[in-house]
């Protein structure tokens, strides 16, 4: 017998892209059933389909499929399709966001990277909005106080830190912190397998670097991003992101340059990004490329991108850690293209700029589709290396509180097992009190040969295929572009050979458990 798909009439009180989320939800709760039809509350409309939105599929397959329709789907294509929220969208509301005018920065899909922000580039080049180019600038609303105590991305919390220590052991190629946040009074509220969001402020040598190279004081008027009046200094302390330029920077100081041979360089530089982000360069190394480039602070403020949070897997669990939300963070050092030493905005600004005390700008990002099966007695594999083993903490220390009667199984791997075994004595603690089934560990530079745990995850197919046949759920956190393709095949692999499937029939199963909730990734 047929099962009706309800769809959600356009009088209904929601926008297009909810009415679109609401329509591709029910579709795909009831997609199992053997005939599905869409019947219509008020209108004959069908459900619209995504299926571009695989993460596993190469970014010219998910154009290929997109290739027939409007450009706010092309432009979903072109994205990482993980829902990830590190741009503070979803793949289906940022490319709308972008189709409509209402974003202009292309670059938020970090999975994405370079690849992802060149297509949406090449894409967007085509739009309009009211007969003008899609991409004019447009203000938007910098975060402000929570507003009647609703805490969310625009109004965070402001939360004291509570410590920001170092977890690896002395001689590591590494710096991993566990951050510590007190959340005691606050309205913030969250639950196992969300994210952390935080609004970070950049580095005050940058700050005054830039100060000096523009033979500014920081007292010059510039406009806030929300359109208000602001000091110079607070712009880029607070509002613009003042690591990566932008093309439209280096476009400004090429406008600007009065030596021809500094204009031609950066034009240069242009040309060989063929429109993808100018990785490795620094806005300081973009500003001693062209010293007799002399843009406005107006000018200088606009063509900056805009600073935006940043979402971290939170290691904590609310019942085990009441009125704390702790994060595990890897502090980002790296040298500029030019040799500049160069840190990441939000991991060092927890690692050196806050102390103690200090309040940090925070929310929660929910997460609907990775967390804890709702039954506590469902198996859980857990696959995380380095920071990736965060939320997977959070999962153990809830099982534990909640006195789960469940078999867990973590592969976590690393550097070295002598320097960067993150969390080891909290781990094996767990495994002694039976709270962690099994514990494999894959350290690459600890031999010769590099083992990771995707090798781990192969060497124990035969029990990994006996959890997964009685239903555990796996779960995946870390690097997306390298590490979670690779746990991704050798999950199909395990179970081709050790269920006996065909490649069509191990793909078909990994396939399934994805629908059913038990594959989830938290990737970036």
């Amino acid at each position: 017998m047929p099962v009706v798909v309800p769809v959600i009439p356009e009088s209904a009180p929601f926008s297009p892209a909810q009415r679109a989320w609401l329509n591709g939800f029910f579709a795909g709760m009831l997609s199992g059933a053997s005939t599905t039809v869409a019947a219509p509350v008020t209108s004959a409309e069908e459900a619209e389909e995504f299926p571009w939105h695989d993460s596993t599929l190469p970014m010219d397959e998910r154009l290929k499929l997109a290739s027939d329709r409007p450009p706010a789907r092309k432009l979903m294509a072109a994205m990482a399709q993980l829902d990830c929220g590190s741009c503070g969208y979803l793949c289906q509301t940022y490319a709308e966001a972008i189709a409509d005018g209402a974003e202009k920065d292309l670059t938020k899909c970090s999975p994405g990277g370079k690849e992802t922000a060149k297509k949406l580039k090449e894409l967007a080049a085509t739009l309009t909005v009211n007969g003008k180019p899609a991409l004019n600038p447009a203000l938007i609303a910098v975060p402000a106080a929570a507003i009647n105590g609703v805490i969310s991305r625009d109004h965070p919390y402001a939360a004291p830190l509570i410590r920001s220590a170092v977890l690896n052991g002395a001689g590591s190629e590494k710096e991993v912190r566990h951050v510590e946040i007190n959340l005691k009074g606050s309205s913030v509220a969250y639950k196992v397998g969300d994210a952390l969001g935080v609004w970070p402020e950049n580095c005050l040598d940058l700050v005054s670097g830039i100060l000096e190279r523009l033979d500014a004081t920081g007292a010059e008027e510039a406009h806030s991003i929300d359109g208000t009046h602001t000091s110079f200094f607070e712009a880029l302390r607070r509002e613009r992101l003042i690591t990566s330029p932008t093309e439209q920077l280096i476009e400004l100081l090429i406008s600007t340059a009065s030596s021809k041979a500094e204009a031609e360089s950066l034009q240069k530089m242009l040309v060989e990004q063929g429109g993808a982000p100018l990785e490795g360069l620094h806005v300081l190394d973009a500003l001693d490329l062209a010293p007799s480039a002399k843009p406005s602070i107006a000018d200088f403020v606009n063509s900056l991108g805009k600073l935006q949070p940043r979402l971290y897997s939170i290691s904590s669990s609310p019942r085990a850690h009441a009125g704390q939300v702790h994060l595990t963070i890897g502090a980002v050092r790296y040298q500029s293209r030019t040799g500049r030493l160069a840190k990441g905005v939000a991991s060092t600004y927890l690692a050196d700029r806050v102390r103690p005390g200090e309040k940090v700008r925070v929310f929660v990002h929910e997460s609907k589709n990775f967390g804890l099966p709702a039954d506590n007695s469902r198996p859980i594999i857990m696959v995380g290396p380095g920071t990736g083993v965060a939320p997977f903490r959070a999962f153990l220390h809830e099982r534990r509180a909640i006195s789960a009667k469940s078999d867990n199984w973590l592969f976590f791997g690393d550097q070295r097992s002598g320097t960067d075994f993150l969390y080891r004595d909290e781990l094996e603690s767990l495994q002694k009190d039976g709270v962690l089934t099994r514990l494999d560990t894959a350290f690459s530079r600890d031999t010769s040969q590099k083992v990771y745990v995707q090798h781990r995850m192969k060497e124990n197919g035969r029990e990994l295929w006996k959890w997964l046949d009685r239903g555990a759920h796996f779960y995946v956190c870390g690097d997306a572009q390298r590490m979670a393709k690779d746990v991704d095949d050798t999950l199909r692999a395990v179970v081709r050979e050790h269920a006996g499937l065909s490649d069509d029939s191990a793909r078909d199963y990994v396939m399934r458990m994805t629908k059913e909730g038990r594959y989830q990734r938290d990737v970036y």
